[in-house]
């Protein structure tokens, strides 16, 4: 089973993740953190195999929506994660 992007109220504002839930749940809930690349297809394939196995996985979009293949711009969009987290 796939799962869908989701939207949530968050700080003030909205945030975005990847939510998958499985048809039976087994377990509890996991947060799946992204790599530097951003929410990239790869980590929302992780979040369904979780779902697979009965458990709900949540995969939050830290970079509102950009992802990158680019280390330099991966570590671009990290950097400015952190000065965002460092201004709340």
């Amino acid at each position: 089973m796939a799962g869908v992007v989701i939207e949530f109220p968050s700080n003030g504002g909205t945030a975005n993740a990847y939510l998958a839930i499985p048809e039976k749940v087994k377990g509890a809930g996991v947060i799946v953190i992204q790599e530097w690349w951003g929410l990239v297809p790869h980590i929302k394939d992780v979040c369904d195999r979780f779902a697979a196995a009965g458990y709900v996985a949540l995969a939050p979009d830290l970079y509102h929506g950009e992802t990158t293949k680019s280390p330099n711009e991966a570590g671009k969009l990290m950097m400015a994660l952190m000065r965002e987290t460092s201004r709340s």
